[in-house]
C-alpha cells in the first residue's frame, strides 16, 4: 500500500481516470476531472466498483460514497489523499 508521503492527489486522479474510463469503456483523455462523474453515466455498479477500488489500492472509504455522482475526479482525488493524511498509521 502507498503512504500518504506517496500519494499525491494527481497519482489518484490518473489512477480514477483510468479505472473510470476501463469501466465506462471511454478514453481516458475523454474523462474531464472537473466535470461530476454523472455526466459520465456513472451507475450503483460502477461506483461500487471505483469504492471498492479505492479501498483496495489506499485502504480508506469515501466519506461522501453515497453521493459519488455528484463528485469529480480531482474531488474524489482530494478526498483520498485527506483521508490518507487524517489516518496515516492505517496505510
Amino acid at each position: 500500500m502507498s503512504t500518504a508521503q506517496e500519494v499525491t492527489q494527481e497519482v489518484v486522479a490518473e489512477r480514477l481516470r483510468g479505472l473510470m474510463a476501463e469501466l465506462l469503456e471511454m478514453e481516458p483523455a475523454d474523462l474531464d476531472d472537473e466535470v461530476p462523474l454523472s455526466a459520465f453515466g456513472i451507475d450503483s455498479m460502477t461506483s461500487s466498483v471505483l469504492l471498492a477500488d479505492v479501498e483496495k489500492w489506499y485502504g480508506v472509504r469515501l466519506e461522501s460514497a453515497g453521493s459519488l455522482g455528484s463528485l469529480t475526479l480531482t474531488d474524489m482525488a482530494e478526498e483520498v489523499v485527506a483521508a490518507l493524511r487524517r489516518h496515516p498509521e492505517e496505510n
